[in-house]
């Protein structure tokens, strides 16, 4: 019996695009070593958030220290990530205000976070027993009530597992408060340096520099570039389907774009 913990998390909230909604499976008994539980009085003590992130050493050692700690066990730890275009979504619920004015907000947060967690816990084999609980951050929009996404996400997992004959079940869903779960620190830091690396952008300001050479630096380290590439990255605009873009391919056109601080 293999146990894992999900946690689920976005990044470019409503008009800050890109919008990337991202999840992130650790198995269980890694997460319970005292390496990640000693982390828990360090990411209480200070609020960290990646796009608020302008080159505090303090900040930066904390940031290091959760990639660094998650990177000893980067061979058992999954994430999937999906670029999304909201604006599409909103100009196409339009469509359907007089028979559900909150098209938009059930399409983007139960469809959309479906298909990352399916992702992650699908396809491990008939002989394999997979039970797994999700930990989203805690966010007044998932707890709408017609999202209800802490209910409807193990719900409408558990139909796939059924309707898809796979060996999974989630067994929990609950939210969780900043500063409280390092798996979704983990998870916030890591869409925000995907969201950095996907817009690549220039040195416009101090913060984006800092940002920049933190993640160059973290890439220095093989076993966090090794992980990186092996991140499941998709894209969804106007199709009906979701397309799987190589992350390896924005990896590359960012770390050429930055080389002299990989030189540094």
């Amino acid at each position: 019996m293999a146990d894992l913990s999900i946690f689920f998390d976005e990044s470019g909230k409503n008009q800050d695009k890109p919008h990337l909604m991202g999840a992130l499976s650790i198995p269980n008994n890694i997460y319970s070593l005292p390496t990640f539980e000693e982390l828990k009085p360090v990411i209480s003590e200070k609020e960290i958030h990646w796009k608020n992130y302008d080159g505090d050493s303090k900040e930066r050692k904390i940031i290091t220290k959760i990639i660094k700690t998650m990177l000893d066990h980067y061979q058992f730890v999954k994430m999937n990530v999906i670029y999304y275009d909201q604006s599409i979504i909103e100009e196409k619920s339009k469509n359907f205000k007089d028979v559900d004015e909150n098209l938009c907000d059930s399409t983007i947060y139960m469809k959309l976070p479906e298909r990352i967690v399916y992702g992650l816990i699908r396809n491990y084999g008939r002989l394999s027993n997979i039970n797994a609980q999700i930990i989203i951050e805690e966010a007044t929009e998932y707890k709408k009530v017609n999202v209800k996404l802490k209910e409807q996400l193990p719900k409408q997992l558990n139909i796939q597992a059924i309707y898809r004959g796979e060996n999974f079940k989630i067994t929990h869903s609950r939210y969780a408060s900043k500063g409280i779960e390092v798996g979704l620190e983990s998870t916030d830091i890591l869409l925000g340096i995907i969201r950095t690396i996907v817009t690549n952008p220039s040195f416009t300001s101090r913060k984006k520099k800092s940002q920049i050479r933190l993640i160059m630096n973290l890439l220095k380290d093989e076993r966090f570039f090794a992980f990186m590439k092996q991140i499941k990255y998709y894209e969804w605009s106007n199709s009906h389907q979701l397309t799987e873009i190589s992350f390896n391919n924005y990896l590359q056109l960012f770390m050429s774009n930055n080389y002299s601080l990989y030189m540094e």
